[in-house]
């Protein structure tokens, strides 16, 4: 896997082997990076279910000014560890090795807010909670005009009332992008 695009375009990032982590497909991330590209430069990314770190660190090589990863998987936290020292993005970024649940909590206490957030769970998470959920927990984290990216299964989703939502399929993935509203 490779970074596509920006100032660490065409480095080699580490993933886990197996089926645990399930990284965003490189035309996948092609694609939603060729929409928000002009949204990423300066912007407070969170990086939800980041497996390798592959969204957050193509973030970062854009010009983010940081990205905060919640993996919970220890092993999978340090191979984003080891793939942002690689890439020199370690003073810009925050790991938070945890239960989604309980990263956001410390998020909240910290009353931490985004430009940017990619979620990206295992496709099984949506089995139990469904990515309108996962939506809903996560909006109070997003700035204004700020953009959810979610990567789903072929699932409907509905949006949070507060947000605009366009949908992308690539294959048996749908990508869905929610931008909060003026």
């Amino acid at each position: 896997m490779r970074i596509l695009t920006g100032q660490s375009k065409g480095k080699r990032i580490k993933t886990l082997r197996g089926k645990s982590i399930r990284p965003t497909a490189a035309r996948i991330k092609k694609s939603i990076f060729d929409i928000l590209t002009p949204k990423v430069s300066g912007a407070k990314v969170l990086d939800l279910f980041s497996g390798s770190g592959n969204l957050g660190i193509e973030a970062l090589s854009l010009g983010a000014e940081s990205c905060v990863f919640i993996e919970k998987n220890p092993a999978a936290a340090g191979i984003i560890a080891e793939n942002l020292r690689s890439c020199g993005y370690t003073e810009q970024s925050r790991i938070l090795n945890f239960d989604f649940r309980k990263a956001l909590s410390m998020l909240r206490a910290g009353n931490c807010r985004f430009d940017l957030v990619f979620i990206d769970p295992p496709y099984e998470f949506y089995e139990k909670t469904g990515p309108l959920a996962l939506a809903h927990e996560i909006e109070s984290f997003v700035w204004e005009k700020g953009i959810m990216v979610i990567e789903h299964p072929s699932v409907e989703i509905t949006k949070p009332d507060e947000f605009s939502m366009r949908t992308r399929k690539y294959g048996g993935t749908y990508v869905s992008f929610l931008r909060r509203l003026d």
